[in-house]
């Protein structure tokens, strides 16, 4: 049965009236479909299991709406807006802030805001204009009831472009808190950073990945979309190098301060790909075997990246994917050029939704 506060007109989750069973079932036949040519390699969906499967959503995009007195949240699909202000998807704290601003926010004659952002104990309110606003709403009594829901920081953007664009190299205003908060792992990250929906089930990825590549002071990971370094800490606290680039300054800020051990490069992967083969040649050139993490979204490995590595040649990688699609084409062009997959492991990091990520595990023969 579907929780209460499920929006029926709402297409994100396609899976909250099936059962586990048939929603994994679903998930892996997708993969044996769109991954065919590796299909007997697909291990089962790994999840998790009973109330973990609601309320895990401590990240969140919504859209924002001036409706009926008071704003609200949620999606649109096909120009339509879907309020979902009590998902069920939604942790705890993503519903008790909706529910303070929609308490405390002031009108929309006062405050044109298009969307909410919500990164754990960070919120963004993203307005649709270039001044900024008048926050005499913004109370002490207002904040003292958002730290008690365990919000640390609280911003707004000024985009006169959001729509198209989220965000944009534009005026941020902290209204209060801190810069960064700590995730459950004690890594620190900002407001807009990229974080996985479920960490016992990311962290159980990344072991997963962890004793396949083998870190060790004999060896040197580049770990390519490395985000705020929750996996540049794994291979570092084994003793390896590690090499880590991302595109966002501030994701790249925080994996410094997280891993100091690690060198981090910003930019695009495919535009850094000179650093890449520099640091792994000189890791070379010192004895230590080189292998490769990967985490890129949905539109896969760059082409520029995927030459280097035929070039290149790590010993072996680890390919988290978000997008069965684009992994097949990137699998197929990697196995052109030597390598071999020796295991595919799901992981149901969006429970209730069609969606599903998979672990690929390649050596170079």
């Amino acid at each position: 049965m579907v929780p209460a506060g499920c929006n029926s007109n709402c297409r994100a989750c396609a899976h909250r009236e099936w059962s586990m069973e048939q929603s994994l079932s679903q998930k892996h036949a997708f993969l044996t479909n769109t991954l065919a040519p590796w299909s007997n390699l697909i291990e089962p969906v790994r999840t998790v299991y009973g109330t973990e499967r609601w309320h895990y959503r401590a990240k969140v995009s919504l859209n924002a709406e001036w409706q009926k007195g008071q704003w609200t949240f949620g999606t649109i699909s096909r120009d339509e807006f879907i309020p979902i202000p009590q998902c069920p998807i939604h942790a705890p704290v993503v519903a008790k802030t909706i529910g303070l601003l929609q308490q405390y926010l002031p009108n929309s004659n006062k405050f044109n805001l298009a969307f909410l952002l919500q990164t754990q104990a960070q919120c963004i309110l993203v307005l649709k204009q270039n001044q900024a606003p008048a926050t005499n709403w913004f109370t002490p009594n207002f904040e003292d009831k958002l730290r008690s829901i365990g919000i640390e920081g609280l911003w707004i953007h000024l985009n006169p472009s959001a729509g198209k664009r989220m965000f944009e190299k534009t005026q941020w205003i902290k209204l209060f808190g801190e810069k960064r908060s700590k995730d459950e792992q004690g890594l620190w990250h900002g407001p807009g950073a990229f974080q996985q929906l479920i960490p016992e089930l990311y962290l159980e990825s990344v072991q997963e990945a962890s004793t396949f590549l083998n870190p060790n002071e004999n060896s040197a990971v580049v770990d390519l979309y490395c985000g705020t370094g929750t996996t540049l800490r794994e291979w570092t606290s084994k003793g390896a190098a590690a090499l880590g680039v991302e595109l966002g300054g501030e994701a790249v800020e925080c994996a410094t301060q997280n891993v100091p051990q690690a060198k981090v490069l910003r930019g695009a992967c495919r535009q850094r790909v000179p650093q890449i083969a520099l640091w792994a040649n000189e890791m070379q050139q010192i004895g230590k075997t080189v292998s490769l993490y990967v985490n890129p979204p949905r539109t896969g490995i760059e082409p520029e990246v995927l030459h280097w590595i035929a070039a290149a040649k790590p010993v072996c990688i680890a390919y988290l994917s978000c997008s069965p699609g684009t992994l097949s084409k990137n699998l197929s062009f990697l196995c052109e050029n030597g390598y071999k997959v020796s295991r595919i492991i799901p992981f149901d990091f969006f429970p209730q939704t069609r969606h599903v990520e998979s672990l690929v595990l390649l050596n170079f023969e």
